[in-house]
């Protein structure tokens, strides 16, 4: 009991920690912003034109799978002999953790295990593929072939796992089934998030649950037109409620499933805190945090996110090592 308090203390003092972003918007809807505000000159950083592009290096190397992916490959980051190893594994905005994780394992001399699939959330649902209109099978036959690895220790021993997951997902009744909705989506998601920790556990010693990133009006190609056309009004004009933003009802649904794995899962919700005044938007000056709709810049994540993440990892390798 003591030792739980402890351990809410410290995540307490991390999120306290992360620096968040000045009140540059209203705590209702966005306001139309005066000419002067528009016109404003300032040197986003990452700039509008990198930013586009501004995402994990596993993109670019084949690590992070397509969709057409069905069989797994785990990628070694680095410190491939170490003796602590921690592992990443999820859906893009799993992957989009990678630049604060591998910060983590470069300066602990972890082993960073890197297990990801673009539109494939962790959590054992059958789902579409973003933007899609048609099933994903891929995904789960994808999940299944990588959770059972994962449990065998196929990849070597995992440590820690750090996972999240993208919360609009289209969630189907199967993989290859029709859509479900309101509260029978989240008893799915619920459900099989438990059946994915229950998995993760058996090759792994503790796990770290992050909340999901916020989620911004549009689709990428619209989004980063509207951060580009308002500049430091696009926290206004390209942002929106934390209540549209965020998907309160599933994280609250993984955070049941997490319960039902005492000690052994630590849910952390390093995203409201950048939310400032109720309100989520695309700056956190000097940062440009998003490259697009909904994921974060990996310029931004390193920033903002390395240290809080470093010291979350390195309690969960603590507790593992008991």
């Amino acid at each position: 009991m003591h030792r739980a308090a402890g351990l809410l203390a410290v995540v307490a003092l991390v999120v306290a920690a992360v620096p968040t972003s000045p009140a540059l918007a209203p705590t209702s809807g966005p306001a139309v912003a005066p000419a002067a505000l528009v016109s404003t000159v300032w040197k986003p950083v990452p700039s509008y034109r990198v930013a586009a592009h501004d995402e994990p290096a596993t993109y670019r190397d084949g690590c992070h799978a397509a969709r057409a992916v069905t069989v797994p490959r785990a990628c070694v980051i680095v410190h491939p002999r170490a003796a602590a190893t921690v592992l990443l594994f999820g859906d893009s905005h799993a992957a989009h953790w990678y630049g604060a994780v591998r910060a983590a394992a470069v300066a602990r001399g972890w082993r960073l295990l890197y297990l990801t699939k673009s539109s494939c959330p962790a959590a054992d649902v059958a789902v579409r593929g973003y933007k899609m209109t048609v099933p994903y099978p891929q995904c789960s036959t994808w999940r299944g072939r990588a959770l059972t690895g994962i449990a065998e220790n196929r990849w070597g021993r995992v440590d820690v796992a750090v996972l999240s997951n993208w919360h609009f997902h289209t969630v189907l009744s199967s993989p290859r089934g029709t859509v479900v909705r309101g509260a029978d989506k989240v008893r799915r998601w619920e459900a099989g998030m438990r059946r994915t920790l229950a998995r993760v556990l058996l090759g792994v010693r503790q796990v770290v649950l992050l909340r999901d990133s916020p989620d911004l009006p549009g689709d990428a190609v619209s989004a980063r037109a509207c951060f580009a056309r308002y500049r430091l009004a696009a926290q206004r004009k390209c942002g929106s409620t934390v209540a549209k933003a965020l998907r309160a009802s599933i994280w609250a649904a993984e955070k049941r499933a997490a319960a039902s794995f005492p000690g052994r899962v630590l849910t952390v919700d390093l995203t409201t805190p950048t939310c400032a005044g109720g309100w989520c938007g695309p700056i956190a000056r000097p940062y440009l945090a998003f490259k697009d709709d909904n994921h974060w810049t990996q310029t931004y994540v390193r920033a903002h996110f390395s240290a809080p993440v470093t010291a979350l990892v390195a309690g969960a390798m603590d507790r593992a090592a008991e």
